[in-house]
């Protein structure tokens, strides 16, 4: 078979159904063209160099004008001339087919103006032949008639093939963009393909946009034409674009904007100048959330609105869908939890963000490896088991690490798009969970022994009471029984021996000197225990919900007595409080602070083991800040386990004693109750200082967002 690609000249506009009835008829009119020489030789002329001259014009002229797709309008009379003078070479006779196939040719060509001129062409010729050649009319009349019935047929036939060509070129164009939306990464170039492929359905249309609707404002994402860059990210109100737009705004319809309408709307849109536009939405589930937007230069030869519409409805689809996959991938990628996408033999396809933060490594590191590999050897036959478990606590750890950190973990199998089997496993970190827990259970038991403190305390206050009333009562009531002895003793005479030797036997003179003192003591003594009552009452007080102004002072002297009998064997204390104004706290967690840091002083001079040491506590005013600091001559904090010393259930203590809970919870309670800060400087052997800072002033809350903040997707 022959390839016409060798020939490119021959092979122009093969590709549609017209280019192939052109090349039909072009071959038809070279064949006619040798036919003619024939004829002009078998007549009684002799074929002479200026028919042959005629003959080349025509043909060359044709393959010209087939190769071009156009033929200028000054060729028909030179065609026509040269057509003629072949015709007359042979009197009429058998070259007169030249002509015929030449005009039906030339009628595959060129609108009404060719079509006119075609006509007067063939009337031409055929009444040369009548006036010159004598052909009879009776002859010329029908080869007149069946030319120009062949000229109108084969432009007709024209139209519609090239109507139906285009047609078939809009088809492929809406299909090569099929092709391009699924290829489409994102949604910006999803639009751009819409904008570019409605743009190249037809050569009159000048300019092509599509643009989203969001709150009555049109948005551009992508454009195509004559419509410049400037014009993307565009935004315009939907309430100056005027009432002609509204069939636009509702599923399957669509506008047509003429004149002033179309001016403002392309003013509004940054679009050049059109006189007629074509709305299209884009709607998906019944919304509309967009418009191609199509200017013309000329108003095009067909309707192009099927077309328009099957275009909007794909690339609706298109946007919508990576609109979905855009909200999904932000999920993912924002997610707090790890997201593991497996194969059926455990080798990772997908790591989210969070998997690789919280396994300490790279998703390009968990991606291809092994599943497995991160899971506690003892648990992965029931992670991987083939029936879903639930939730689960179970042991994870990324390479390099050296102890497995528990997770809520969760798996699920799916089946992919491509029949495969995958597994999904949801890693959640419960590190916070599970100190907060922590917080809670130590939060319930110092609740619990304050209410127990305090309940001690209530029932030693009552009878201490009463003992403190009575030694009062004692105290001053054996003044006055001093007071009448001394006057017995003074009243006493030689008679009253007997009685006089009774008061030397009971020792009276040491009783009137001793018993003030012993009851002074006692006096003492019960108003310690009433200060230490009164310190375990306000230690234990669970106090209100929200924060209140407090004397941290007053909290402090509390606490210390409250301590005083984990710290009076191993260190002396001293203190510096200044008048602190009133901070607004939760007095209870101040406490429980205060204890927590005398209470790990002590401990921290023990372990010194260099006698009896001294724990400094002192209070100051710095700004807006009310600060603590609780100082000691202990051990120190070594620099290399500094940044663990607020780590939950890190303890440098020996077993029971230490659980690891004290300075985290003191952490917990000064930054995230109070908003405050905690903070020490230490020096091995030497002793450590820890500053607790506090707001004096309840922190200003943050004024309300008055709109949400978008992702732009």
């Amino acid at each position: 078979m022959t390839n016409l690609a060798r020939w490119p000249w021959l092979s122009a506009g093969k590709g549609s159904l017209l280019g192939q009835v052109r090349l039909l008829f072009l071959l038809f009119c070279l064949l006619w063209s040798v036919i003619g020489v024939f004829g002009i030789t078998a007549s009684d002329n002799r074929a002479g160099a200026a028919e042959i001259t005629a003959i080349v014009v025509v043909a060359a002229s044709l393959c010209l004008g087939y190769r071009r797709g156009r033929f200028p309008l000054a060729l028909w009379p030179v065609e026509a001339l040269c057509v003629g003078l072949v015709a007359a070479a042979s009197d009429y006779g058998v070259t007169i087919g030249l002509l015929f196939v030449w005009i039906n040719f030339r009628a595959l060509y060129g609108r009404r103006l060719d079509l006119a001129l075609g006509a007067t062409c063939v009337v031409i010729i055929m009444g040369a032949g009548v006036a010159s050649a004598g052909v009879p009319v009776s002859d010329a009349v029908p080869l007149t008639v069946t030319a120009l019935i062949g000229l109108t047929i084969n432009h007709t036939l024209a139209q519609g093939i090239r109507a139906r060509d285009r047609a078939a070129a809009r088809e492929r164009v809406v299909a090569a963009a099929g092709a391009t939306f699924v290829a489409a990464a994102d949604r910006g170039q999803a639009a751009q393909a819409a904008a570019e492929a409605a743009f190249a359905l037809d050569a009159r249309i000048g300019a092509t946009l599509v643009t989203t609707i969001t709150a009555g404002s049109v948005r551009v994402i992508g454009r195509a034409g004559a419509a410049g860059p400037d014009t993307v990210n565009r935004t315009a109100s939907l309430s100056t674009a005027g009432p002609g737009i509204e069939q636009a705004l509702r599923p399957g319809g669509s506008a047509v904007l003429a004149r002033a309408d179309a001016l403002v709307f392309t003013a509004l849109l940054g679009m050049p100048p059109a006189e007629r536009l074509h709305l299209v939405p884009l709607a998906v589930h019944g919304e509309v959330f967009g418009l191609l937007v199509v200017s013309y230069e000329r108003r095009p030869a067909d309707d192009l609105s099927a077309a328009l519409s099957t275009l909007a409805d794909e690339a609706a689809l298109t946007l919508d869908q990576l609109l979905t996959r855009s909200r999904l991938s932000i999920v993912v990628e924002h997610s707090p939890d790890a997201l593991l996408l497996a194969g059926e033999q455990g080798i990772i396809r997908f790591a989210n963000p969070a998997a690789a933060r919280l396994l300490a490594t790279t998703q390009d590191d968990l991606i291809g490896g092994e599943l497995r590999s991160y899971i506690h050897p003892e648990e992965v036959a029931t992670v991987l088991g083939p029936e879903p478990a639930g939730a689960q606590i179970r042991r994870l750890r990324g390479p390099g690490a050296e102890e497995w950190t528990e997770f809520e973990v969760l798996v699920e199998f799916v089946t992919e798009h491509d029949g495969s089997r995958s597994l999904i496993l949801n890693a959640r970190d419960i590190s916070e969970r599970q100190r907060l827990e922590l917080e809670l259970r130590h939060a319930q038991k110092l609740e619990s022994v304050g209410r127990l403190a305090a309940g001690i305390a209530h029932e030693i206050n009552t009878p201490m009471q009463f003992i403190g009333d009575n030694v009062r009562f004692l105290d001053e009531t054996f003044t006055d029984l001093v007071a009448l002895v001394a006057d017995l003793r003074g009243r006493l005479g030689p008679t009253d021996a007997d009685l006089t030797e009774r008061l030397r036997d009971l020792d009276v003179d040491f009783l009137i000197e001793e018993a003030p003192a012993a009851i002074r003591q006692t006096l003492e003594g019960i108003d310690r225990v009433a200060t230490i009552v009164r310190a375990m009452k306000a230690f234990g007080h669970p106090g209100a919900q929200d924060k209140a102004p407090a004397d941290l002072d007053e909290a402090i002297r509390n606490t210390l007595v409250v301590a005083a009998n984990e710290i009076r064997y191993v260190a002396d204390v001293e203190t510096d409080l200044a008048k602190l104004p009133p901070v607004w706290c939760h007095v209870g967690d101040i406490n429980q602070v205060v204890l927590n840091l005398l209470v790990n002083a002590a401990h921290a001079i023990d372990a010194a083991a260099r006698g009896r040491g001294r724990i400094r506590v002192r209070t100051r005013r710095d700004g807006d800040d009310a600060v603590i600091e609780v100082t000691d001559t202990g051990t120190g904090v070594p620099p290399e386990i500094a940044h663990k010393l607020f780590d939950p259930f890190f303890t440098t203590k020996g077993v029971g004693r230490g659980t690891g809970q004290g300075l985290p919870l003191v952490r917990s309670l000064v930054v995230d109750r109070h908003q405050g800060s905690i903070g020490f400087t230490s020096e091995p052997g030497t002793g450590t200082v820890f500053t607790v800072r506090l707001p004096i002033e309840l922190p200003a809350s943050p004024p309300p967002t008055s709109t949400p903040q978008e992702v732009t997707v």
